[in-house]
């Protein structure tokens, strides 16, 4: 029987969450090709346009990357990593949120004023108490894969004082915090936007100034709809993915 779309998701996201449900579960592997534009617009009956965003959605995200003259195939696990779905799932299948091979390295974990974003993420008020984390990922080459800053609410400190630390939390700070307030992680939703790096965003991952990066923001939520945390990302840009930070990103429930 051939898979049937729902609503209210997008179809181009349902396709996309189909095709990371298999990754994730190791039917499709790293290598390994992923159905193309015309097998998607058949299998799923849909238009040309809807099967590229869903590619597009996949390949922003580091799930799948174009191969010369075979396709997109999907990427290593090293290679993903960078949306909330994949560490979520990382965190969920191994108990720790990045790839064998990769690390991270906690440059700052602070008490700050929520920004107008940041306390509209959470659910805030500009100056409301926010704890902020600053960290680096890196390849096992040793080389920045992302910067990223996540933020949480402020009470948490008491509660959760690893935030505060400038140690890794191996199991992902979401994970973390969910534990200690006895919550599930519900749902996730992220969106990429391509831009040229800045000189300081360069510097940061090493690249030269002007090189393709992906900006990222990211929720992930507990079974209670409240924000755990809130991201804000740069990292390697593959692709040009038309999605745009000001748009309302979808929510993607846990499997």
């Amino acid at each position: 029987m051939p898979p049937k779309l729902e609503r209210p998701a997008p179809p181009y996201q349902q396709i996309a969450t189909e095709i990371r449900t298999r990754i994730s579960s190791g039917e499709l592997q790293a290598g390994d090709l992923v159905p193309s534009v015309r097998s998607l617009m058949r299998e799923w009956g849909v238009a040309i346009a809807t099967a590229q965003r869903a590619l597009s959605t996949l390949r922003a995200e580091g799930y799948i990357k174009p191969e010369r003259g075979v396709g997109s195939i999907v990427t290593t696990e090293e290679e993903r990593g960078r949306a909330a779905n994949d560490r979520v799932d990382n965190s969920r299948r191994t108990g720790k949120i990045y790839p064998t091979g990769s690390y991270a390295k906690i440059t700052e974990a602070v008490i700050d004023e929520a920004s107008e974003q940041v306390a509209d993420a959470l659910g805030l008020k500009p100056g409301d108490p926010v704890i902020r984390r600053v960290r680096t990922t890196y390849r096992s080459d040793d080389r920045p894969a992302s910067a990223s800053t996540s933020y949480y609410r402020g009470h948490l400190a008491k509660t959760a004082p690893l935030l505060l630390s400038a140690e890794r939390i191996r199991e992902g700070t979401f994970a973390y915090i969910a534990n200690i307030l006895k919550r599930e992680i519900d749902a996730w939703q992220d969106q990429f936007e391509p831009a040229a790096a800045s000189a300081e965003q360069a510097e940061k991952l090493g690249l030269d100034e002007g090189a393709l990066i992906m900006v990222g923001r990211n929720w992930i939520y507990d079974d209670t709809g409240d924000v755990l945390e809130y991201g804000e990302s740069i990292t390697f840009g593959r692709v040009t993915y038309r999605g745009r930070l000001g748009d309302s990103p979808t929510r993607v429930q846990r499997p």
